[in-house]
């Protein structure tokens, strides 16, 4: 047995809408965990939805979120402090930790669960909202060998480069999922699909809806309000539980709007499934990797691009069969953006148009490129680049996340040893009030394994800003404890900010790998380890009080999989100092000292690693003597 560590998603049909101020109950679900020994390690309930203000505009007072398992009585997290409107349409995205919640009233491999909320709009003409979603992130420890495993899979599906088709349109066909999937004998149990991005209005007002189909299956949007002609930020994801109409034929997705905007929107299906662990050979490893890139977003042409890149380690055995890339890229702005260009890998640049013109929150777009990368196992490099024609209006607070898929065959230690990404809510908006400073003491991320690599480790910051005020910058910290070198707050994610004085929905990912431990044994000094209890800061800048409130969270990709570097030393005596580097031809990172280990006098020694595609060598020595052997490769 092995305690192994995992996030599933889970989706409750989206709130057509909500009477404001009134408690209402979402349709329930069935949650399947189906291993044992389980150990709920973080589960959030992130909840987004669209108001209908059409004049003044709506400030929130209170705001209700609970949730139960089976019988249990509802833990509900109320808030009553004011996010204070800005005169604009609003979309919200309020989140909720509900570990606790779980870890009481949890038993079995599945229960019923149940979602309701209550949300005061307290200001503006009518009130109310619609398109009330709710994902929940499931983070929990299990036992691996059960016989039954549940996942969950993310797949990058395509998205116009300008605004969303008013008439049907084949945008993607989404691969029939009995053969995209290769675990054995899948059980679906939860399937949705996420549509997210800027309304991109342009001063418009007239408002739309939107219907998403994929295949013969779709559901209609609730009205999207344009009297205040507001770019809001939104996310709509579309429960297909019940009706996805085969997983065993490919299905199109053909999203249309009633009128031509909703420019470059994101859009990827979630699937999380059961299967059989001992007859499956052959996995789908699904990651999603946050990576950040210095502001602006480049110069006026393609010359003068920003880049974006991040290592991603492969180490599953057999053929690694390269699936789905995309990446999905954030920003800030204060006007529409003359022509973005985008482009993963190398080759030319794509165009995407951009209108959003009044920023209520942030903007986003995505590329996907499946043939960009041909991965394999060992160390892949992944870059995003882009650059705009604008002049003025440049691009701030660039950041994103990938979604990788690829398969390869099952590792010796088995599939919950893979590459995999979990979820750790650090933060949430709780019961406090918006604030421009947050310091939280929160539970360090366990890693139950003892033995792991670290392949992307980030963070991801919501903001539900208040007021008329505009931000100036985002600062994310975490805090070096005195014993790992002196007391300091180490930067995660730090930019400029440059929007609209709007309320909105800001959404931010940075890329932290470098401040921590890859693996245990770490020889890098300046490193601080993750598992280590610590607080963390959250701060928002503005020329004056800039207040929200927050969801922070960290984003982990690591695996288990282990070789092994072991020979003997001899011609020593006394304290022998033993280490372990990379190899002299990695020209990556030549010679770096990776691990180390003493013995007494001559004999064995052996590192665990996790790699066998770069070579490493090993350096002796004791007081009087030292050595150096041959560069090869761990096995």
């Amino acid at each position: 047995m092995a305690t192994r560590l995992k996030t599933v998603k889970y989706a409750f049909p989206a709130l057509a809408s909500l009477v404001n101020n009134t408690l209402t109950t979402l349709t329930q679900i069935t949650v399947y965990l189906p291993e044992s020994s389980k150990v709920f390690r973080s589960v959030v309930a992130h909840v987004t939805m669209d108001d209908i203000v059409t004049a003044t505009g709506g400030s929130l007072t209170t705001k209700t979120l609970g949730l139960r398992v089976g019988a249990a009585g509802y833990t509900s997290i109320a808030n009553a402090n004011t996010l204070t409107t800005s005169a604009e349409n609003a979309s919200f995205w309020l989140s909720a930790d509900f570990t606790s919640h779980f870890t009481t009233n949890w038993s079995g491999s599945s229960m019923t669960c149940d979602f309701q909320l209550q949300i005061n709009q307290s200001s503006g003409t009518t009130l109310g909202m619609v398109n009330v979603c709710v994902t929940l992130d499931i983070t929990y420890e299990y036992d691996d060998t059960s016989a039954t495993h549940v996942k969950t899979v993310m797949i990058p599906l395509n998205a116009p480069v300008g605004a969303i088709a008013t008439t049907a349109t084949t945008y993607d066909t989404i691969p029939a999922l009995d053969t995209y999937l290769p675990e054995a004998s899948k059980a679906y149990r939860n399937i949705h699909l996420v549509m997210q991005g800027n309304e991109a209005r342009n001063a418009a007002t007239t408002s739309h809806t939107m219907t998403i189909r994929v295949g013969a299956a779709s559901v209609t949007t609730g009205n999207y309000e344009g009297t205040l002609a507001s770019d809001r930020f939104f996310r709509y994801v579309y429960n297909l539980t019940s009706t996805y109409p085969s997983t065993a034929a490919t299905q199109t997705f053909q999203p249309t709007a009633t009128v031509a905007r909703v420019n470059h929107f994101q859009a990827y299906l979630v699937v999380t499934y059961e299967f059989n662990r001992a007859t499956t050979t052959s996995a789908m490893n699904s990651l999603m990797l946050p990576m950040d890139i210095a502001s602006p977003m480049g110069g006026t042409t393609a010359s003068d691009y920003q880049r974006g890149t991040r290592e991603l380690w492969i180490e599953e055995p057999g053929t690694i069969t390269t699936n789905r890339v995309a990446y999905y890229h954030f920003w800030q702005q204060m006007t529409a953006i003359s022509t973005l260009n985008f482009r993963v890998g190398t080759g030319s640049f794509v165009a995407y148009t951009d209108t959003a013109s009044v920023l209520c929150g942030a903007n986003g777009a995505m590329v996907r490129n499946d043939a960009a990368f041909t991965l394999a196992r060992g160390r892949n490099t992944l870059n995003f680049d882009v650059y705009r024609s604008d002049t003025t209006d440049f691009g701030w607070n660039a950041c994103g996340y990938w979604i990788v898929n690829y398969t390869s065959s099952v590792a010796t230690a088995g599939i919950g040893a893979h590459n995999h990404t979990v979820d750790w809510g650090l933060l949430q908006n709780g019961t406090g009030a918006a604030a421009s400073n947050y310091t939280v003491a929160a539970t360090a991320p366990v890693i139950p394994e003892t033995d792991y690599f670290i392949t992307a480790l980030g963070t991801q910051l919501i903001v539900a800003s208040s007021g008329v005020v505009a931000p100036s910058g985002y600062v994310v910290m975490a805090e070096r404890l005195v014993a790992e070198g002196g007391m300091e707050w180490e930067p995660v994610y730090s930019d400029s900010s440059q929007t609209d004085p709007e309320i909105g929905t800001f959404l931010m990912y940075s890329q932290m790998r470098t401040l921590f431990k890859r693996f245990p044994g770490d020889a890098d000094p300046d490193r601080i380890d993750v598992e280590t209890a610590r607080r963390w800061r959250v701060h928002i800048n503005g020329s004056t009080t800039v207040n929200a409130w927050v969801s922070l969270g960290v984003i982990m990709t690591y695996h288990t999989i282990t070789y092994t570097v072991a020979d003997n030393i001899t011609g020593f005596a006394g304290t022998v100092s033993i280490d372990l580097h990379r190899s002299d031809e990695n020209t990556k990172q030549p010679g770096e000292l990776v691990k180390s280990t003493t013995r007494s006098g001559d004999g064995p020694f052996s590192f665990s690693w996790y790699d066998n595609t770069e070579e490493l060598y090993i350096s002796a020595r004791n007081s009087s003597n030292a050595g150096r052997s041959s560069d090869s490769l761990a096995s």
